[in-house]
């Protein structure tokens, strides 16, 4: 398996882009860097579809951003804010009440980000190793 250091924020960022932003978003393999086809002058949407040096950054499907609620909520030890946090995420709207009800609890709002980040990092990790490469991250020194 090849290795790939990578900067992952700006990765996390696309994945997680529902607005269709991110439907043109690639990684270059040969060097690491975040590709946005047609914004790079050196690249344009069909190089990077028929290129096998772009790996295209696919966002996180909404079921799978609505299961890691679900499990960060399952994690939480409080009997009450666990079940603040599963009302929130039954009522419409679910991403939108979830948050709203996280500010109110600005420690595990933290927690959260942190696990969110934590298991998109796990979902680009499963992805490049189906493509071949183990991700290393890269970090600024």
């Amino acid at each position: 398996m090849k290795k790939i250091k990578l900067f992952i924020d700006p990765i996390l960022y696309y994945m997680e882009d529902s607005s269709g932003f991110a439907s043109s978003c690639y990684i270059d393999l040969l060097n690491g860097e975040v590709v946005l086809p047609d914004v790079d002058a050196d690249v344009g949407d069909e190089d990077a579809e028929n290129d096998d040096r772009y790996f295209f950054i696919e966002p996180v499907a909404s079921h799978e951003g609505y299961e890691i609620m679900q499990d960060f909520a399952a994690s939480l030890e409080s009997d009450e804010i666990r079940n603040e946090m599963f009302d929130a995420l039954e009522r419409k709207k679910p991403f939108f009440n979830f948050k709203n009800t996280l500010a109110d609890y600005p420690d595990i709002q933290k927690k959260f980000f942190e696990y969110k980040d934590n298991r998109l990092k796990e979902i680009l990790r499963d992805r490049l190793a189906e493509y071949g490469y183990e991700l290393e991250e890269k970090t600024i020194e």
